[in-house]
This record gives C-alpha cells, structure tokens and sequence, in this order.
C-alpha cells in the first residue's frame, strides 16, 4: 500500500479487505503441488466466546506450510493461537485492528476465507508442528465478538518440501478503458520488464499470462476497509482467473473513502489483504492514472514509479508487511528498516531493495513455483 494521512487508513489500506463472497464446502484455489496432497480437517465450530478448538498441524518434511481457513458468510475471524511444538506462543491475543501489531508472527484479519502462509523465520520452525485456534471479530469494527449463530470454520493446509532460489509468478491484467495501459501492448510490455527488473534482487519473476480489457468499468472506484463491493466488481468483470494466477486490476482512479476519517483519499495502489490468494477481492488494485495532480485532471504515471509501487503491492500479495509504519511501526523480521521497498512511503529515493528474510517469505507462497 501505498502513503496514507492517518495511521487509520496506513493501517487498514494495505491489510484489510472485507466484502462478501461465497462460502460453502467447495474447496479454495490451491496450487498443483505434486510432491504434497492438500490434508484437511473436518470442519469445527466456533464457541460461546467465540473460538475454535485448538487446530494441530504435525510434523512435516518442508520448509512452509500454507494454511486456508473458511468459514461461512458474513463471519469474519483472526487467528488468536500460535503456539509451536516446544510450547511457545507466537501468537496469544485476538486483540482489534486488521492485525495484530504485538505478535510474533503477523497475519491480517479475514472474511470468510483467507490465506495464511507461515515460513520458517526468525526462530518459528513450522515443520516441526504447531496448533492454531481462530476467533470471530465483528466485521464493521474488527474487535473480537463472541459467537452467533455458531459459525462454523474449515481448515486445509498444504506443507511446501522446500523453497525455490528463484521462483515465476504468473499475472493477468485486467485494465479498465480509464488506464494508461489501455490499447498500449508496448507500454504494457515495458512495464513488465520494469516490474522484473524491481522483483530481481527478492529471486522473483513474472510473468503476463492474459490482458483482459475491463470496458464498463466505472471511471473511479471508492471503498474503505469494510465496503469493497466496488472493487470486487471490478474483478468480477473479468472470467475467472486461472489457478495460481495474480490478477493486477488497472482501475481508474481508486479513493479510500473513510466514513470516519474523510475526506476521501486517492490512492497509488492497493492489496485488500496481505497474503492474497483466498477471500474477497483477492487482487492487487492499481489507479490506472495519477488522481491527485495539482492541475486536477489525471495524469499517466511514469513507469519506473508505476512499477515500483505495483512492486510494493505485490509483496503485500505475497505476504510482506511494510517494513515500517507512518506510525514508527516495525515489522517482525530482522533485516528490514526504513530503507526498504516495503516502507510504507515506497516513494521514497532511499525506499527500495529486498532483504533476505522478505526474499524467504515471498517465495513460501504457494503460487510461486520454481524456475528451472
């Protein structure tokens, strides 16, 4: 995600998305991994205070492993439990926001369905077992609520054998008659090279797959963390996506537009959830012109800040979280700081580069798959 003008919106832009989308028992995108089936528990429900039972995973040959929860409409939830093989709790609140800044390992809040992807970092060791527990958090407010109505959540999980050096991530774009990359292939093509050139150093390579053109999408599109109807109607203009394919949606001018903390708020991108690939409006969302020029009208974007930005979103895809706050707020790994492209200013001259522990955790995901 990219600046914002209150910690409010610097926190919920880049880690929240919450729309409806369609439950049941039908099982999520997963990725074709034929060294590992997907294992599943059988579905449990949510108690009086509004947790799960304890959920073990056991042991596993593999360096990650990636977890899809779903529970069924209109229930959002957290993961409040961590707890690894040795006893240690990595997570132990189900505190409110879009996630829970106090945690050892971080993950954002749901709807429905999500994905979780947990690689071994910074002492956590997955594949030696943990147990997880999940708790309900009121949609409008993401504070913790007690059960109603007894929902119930599913639990799948996928073990990664081992992570690559390099990996390929496959796009699609979907670019709407309002973007700069409309009817441009040329432009397009050398936005994918910039976009390469920045993903390099983190041993990432995309790659374009389709280029769906979006004709009735509307000129600009307005959502805040809990309304992202709009949003999800961009997506849904386009076929479904291929398995383990990102979709880049090319939108108008896009504008957070918070009840509470107007006035509405142009911005260069955004991921309605840090680790994309389950759950609504699963895209990365970029304004396909510059909205917030001086002269009023929107202006193209040059290609170099274009594609840094589209960088920066999709790591939040991937599952990284800003390097650091507005508010001072760090991330749980190591070797980042402000110098870094997950800065929460990627704009930034000294914002850009990727650390080992990012590089780690952008290929743990499991729709990145090995280079040859």
């Amino acid at each position: 995600m990219t600046p914002s003008r209150t910690r409010a919106i610097a926190t919920c832009l880049a880690f929240v998305g919450l729309a409806a989308c369609a439950g049941g028992d039908a099982p999520p995108r997963a990725p074709l991994d034929g060294a590992e089936p997907l294992h599943t528990e059988e579905p449990v429900t949510f108690d009086a205070d509004g947790l799960t039972p304890p959920l073990s995973i056991p042991p596993f040959a593999g360096d990650s492993v990636a977890l899809w929860a779903r529970s069924e409409p209109g229930t959002c939830f957290a993961l409040t439990s961590l707890v690894d093989a040795r006893g240690r709790a990595w997570v132990d609140q189900r505190s409110a926001g879009p996630f829970c800044t106090g945690c050892e390992v971080r993950t954002s809040v749901a709807q429905e369905e999500a994905l979780f992807v947990l690689p071994g970092e910074e002492g956590f060791a997955p594949r030696e077992g943990f147990t997880v527990r999940f708790g309900l958090v009121a949609c409008e407010t993401l504070t913790p609520v007690k059960a109603s109505g007894a929902p119930r959540l599913h639990l799948t999980w996928l073990p990664r054998a081992s992570l690559p050096e390099r990996g390929r991530l496959p796009l699609r774009f979907l670019v709407s008659r309002h973007s700069m990359l409309l009817g441009q292939p040329e432009r397009r093509r050398e936005l994918l090279e910039r976009l390469n050139d920045e993903l390099a150093e983190a041993g990432l390579e995309v790659t374009l797959e389709a280029v769906v053109e979006l004709p009735d999408a509307a000129h600009e599109t307005r959502f805040w963390t809990t309304e992202l109807a709009g949003l999800s109607a961009l997506r849904d203009g386009a076929p479904p996506a291929p398995d383990t394919t990102v979709d880049i949606v090319f939108a108008g001018c896009l504008w957070y537009d918070d009840p509470f903390f107007g006035p509405p708020v142009p911005v260069d991108g955004f991921t309605p959830r840090v680790g994309g690939g389950a759950g609504p409006a699963s895209a990365v969302f970029m304004p396909g012109l510059r909205c917030d020029a001086f002269g009023g009208a929107p202006v193209q974007w040059p290609l170099d800040a274009y594609a840094h930005v589209l960088a920066h979103e999709l790591g939040h895809f991937l599952g990284l979280y800003h390097s650091v706050e507005t508010d001072g707020t760090t991330d749980r790994l190591g070797d980042t700081g402000e110098q870094n492209i997950m800065n929460a200013h990627p704009g930034r001259a000294s914002a850009r580069g990727w650390s080992p522990a990012q590089k780690r955790r952008l290929l743990s995901h499991p729709w990145v798959r090995p280079v040859p």
